[in-house]
């Protein structure tokens, strides 16, 4: 700043010499006025444009005050993406606004590593508090965005207004976040084996079994290096249940084991599925059931000797990045328990934005609060979202950031089928960590139920209706327990 005055009272000196400028001695006299004026003109348009010159080149070496704002983020997918974006906006929008965006990334040990800090007094100012932490929303780590009076900030909030939901975005009446990418279940095949076998896709659960016992009869020692292929994966995995055939089926039943509406827990309506399951693992049509845990399944898909496999939309990454498939492979929306049109929408798992943190954000001048308010922004804007989709990184929520986004040229057609969430809505959240519940849980239950042979499915799924309601009767008797984000009206109808 000292510079830039100097070099401005230079610039002012040499104004006041021009002014003061003689004419020539032996001029006649217009002729002499005529050049002092041209003489002073050019001296003041000189002066002008080394003021400005020198302006300038002070400003270039000593810039506007810049405030830092730090994001400890638990972002590993995307991370170079985000990463590539904050950088420009850092020297774009935000060199602008004063603000400079400092991404501090841990993918491995997140949750433990922050709530030591935090428990310690360490506090960041956005962090990702997920719905996983809401013992962090319990101990007032987290600010609320709808105190915040901020005009823009408002304006962005509306704009997710139709994605908002309870017990993800507002958690204990606190909105923590933004809806930030959703997570569709699909259904993965084989182009390859499909067409070897002359099979259409499957539309229904009934096809699945068809298409699997055909892929499977004809595929003894038909995979590469001589292995058998199968038409179905399984996997020993906890969710295989849960995720892979209940969530799945939401297009056909409108809701998961639990239903909002009535507050109620029924397995009944997946009957047709779990039986199905169990068909193909007794006559020997699915591979994984008894020993591959989730990813070496994905693995086996990936080599191309599993005909088909549902698949949530991060399985992307997985079979061209952490397992390239060796097989052509696209995606499908998920078979119907019943022939026809799907009645309902299919269903997705939701993921939420970064969040504010209020001990950072109170302690905060008014000019920090402004900058951690336009990092925030940024890091939610449609902008950003996009270029994370567009590079295969996530889907976000509004189809409009989809359909006006061109994804990168080296990414799959798979990429696009799974970012079609037209007729995809959020999974209901389940009350089930909560239930005082005795004996096993569903999945045990399921599982156990599938590998017994000769068990009817109607004996499992009463024992499940029987305990688990029994159990949320129980949890509604406590006063203490809100469970507003559980019971709600919801209508998945296309």
């Amino acid at each position: 700043m000292r510079k830039m005055l100097a070099m401005l009272l230079a610039a002012i000196m040499v104004l006041s010499l021009a002014a003061c400028a003689a004419p020539a001695e032996s001029a006649p006299a217009a002729t002499t006025e005529a050049a002092t004026q041209a003489t002073n003109q050019a001296a003041t348009q000189a002066a002008t444009q080394a003021a400005t010159q020198a302006a300038t080149e002070a400003a270039k070496e000593e810039p506007a005050e810049i405030i830092q704002v730090d994001y400890y983020c638990s972002i590993g997918a995307y991370l170079f993406t985000l990463q590539d974006e904050v950088t420009k906006w850092n020297e774009g929008e935000g060199k602008e606004k004063g603000v400079y965006l400092n991404i501090i990334s841990n993918i491995n040990s997140y949750t433990p590593d922050l709530t030591a800090l935090l428990e310690a007094g360490t506090h960041y100012d956005l962090i990702d508090a997920g719905t996983a932490n809401p013992q962090w929303v319990e101990k007032g780590y987290i600010q609320d965005l709808s105190e915040i009076e901020d005009a823009e900030l408002k304006d962005l909030i509306q704009s997710y207004s139709p994605y908002l939901k309870k017990g993800t975005n507002y958690q204990q009446g606190v909105l923590t976040g933004l809806p930030l990418e959703v997570v569709p279940l699909k259904f993965a095949v084989n182009v390859d084996l499909f067409e070897k076998n002359n099979l259409e896709y499957p539309k229904t659960w009934d096809d699945v079994v068809e298409c699997a016992k055909v892929i499977t009869e004809n595929g003894k020692g038909a995979g590469p290096e001589g292995a058998d292929v199968f038409g179905f994966g399984g996997t020993t995995w906890s969710g295989m249940f849960q995720r892979l055939v209940i969530q799945s089926s939401l297009s056909s039943v409108g809701k998961t084991w639990w239903d909002p509406n009535t507050e109620t827990y029924d397995w009944s309506a997946f009957k047709k599925p779990l039986e199905c399951v169990k068909e193909m693992y007794e006559n020997g049509w699915i591979l994984g059931m008894d020993d591959l845990a989730i990813d070496p399944i994905r693995a086996r898909f990936a080599d191309g000797v599993v005909g088909m496999f549902p698949a949530p939309s991060y399985d992307y990454a997985v079979y061209t990045s952490q397992f390239p498939a060796k097989c052509n492979w696209t995606v499908i929306d998920m078979p119907t328990i019943e022939p026809g049109e799907a009645p309902f929408k299919g269903g997705y798992m939701d993921r939420n934005g970064c969040s504010i943190d209020k001990i950072a954000y109170e302690k905060a001048d008014d000019a920090k609060k402004a900058a951690i308010v336009d990092a925030f922004i940024f890091l939610n804007s449609d902008y950003l979202n996009g270029k994370i989709y567009e590079s295969g990184g996530m889907i976000p929520y509004k189809l409009e950031i989809i359909q006006n986004a061109t994804p990168n040229a080296d990414l799959g057609p798979q990429w696009t089928l799974f970012g079609d969430i037209t007729n995809y809505t959020s999974l209901p959240l389940v009350p089930d960590s909560l239930v005082p519940l005795e004996g096993d849980k569903h999945e045990p239950v399921l599982s156990n139920w599938c590998h017994t042979p000769g068990m009817p499915v109607e004996e499992a799924i009463e024992d499940l209706n029987t305990r688990y309601n029994a159990a949320y009767a129980i949890l509604k008797e406590d006063a203490d327990v809100d469970l507003s984000s559980f019971a709600y009206e919801y209508n998945t109808k296309r």
